[in-house]
């Protein structure tokens, strides 16, 4: 039997007491073609995401804030307008790390309610870009974001999800993000 090499990878397996290929890896179920090993790997290794696909979106927030300018039109009723820029690193390894950058504003109320709402562009390396909305207050939980559509791969995408952040200091929080978005 012929001696197949891809990549610099033997497809078959030499025998080391007679020499011959064998053609079979073992494995505790019996026996398997060696060419079946690699191609086994291919089916659970991350592959690029295509239309119709749905992407998970859970990992780590890393955020700096721009601006927070604070305006207070009456006693304890303050205005601001923010900015910020977040990387977004996942939990998934193999899935492309993302720059953010945010746009919003917040309405903090005499009673100690506030809210806030704006939008973010998601920067990959690739060059395409992912839009969202999100929202916060001290009504929620946690506090959402919908995916809008984007560029490139996120052109017409969907989705949405939750996320959560402490501040650590005047300007940077972190959090994470728990979300999906399917690509049209």
């Amino acid at each position: 039997m012929p001696k197949f090499a891809t990549a610099g990878l033997d497809l078959f397996e030499t025998a080391p007491s007679s020499g011959r290929s064998t053609g079979y890896a073992g494995t505790a179920h019996g026996m398997l073609p060696r060419f079946c090993v690699p191609l086994m790997f291919l089916i659970v290794a991350p592959c690029a995401a295509m239309a119709g696909d749905t992407i998970s979106e859970t990992g780590a927030l890393a955020c700096v804030t721009d601006k927070w300018d604070e305006k207070e039109p009456e006693k304890g009723h303050k205005l601001v307008d923010y900015a910020s820029r977040c990387i977004i690193i996942p939990d998934d390894a193999a899935s492309p790390k993302v720059t953010e950058s945010c746009a919003g504003k917040f309405e903090y109320m005499p009673d100690e309610s506030w809210k806030g709402s704006g939008s973010c562009t998601d920067t990959y390396k690739s060059g395409d870009t992912k839009t969202i909305t999100w929202e916060e207050g001290s009504h929620l939980k946690e506090y959402s974001y919908k995916v809008t559509g984007g560029t490139g791969k996120f052109e017409g995408a969907t989705g949405g999800g939750s996320y959560m952040y402490e501040n650590l200091t005047d300007t940077l929080s972190g959090g994470r993000q728990k979300g999906q978005v399917k690509l049209r």
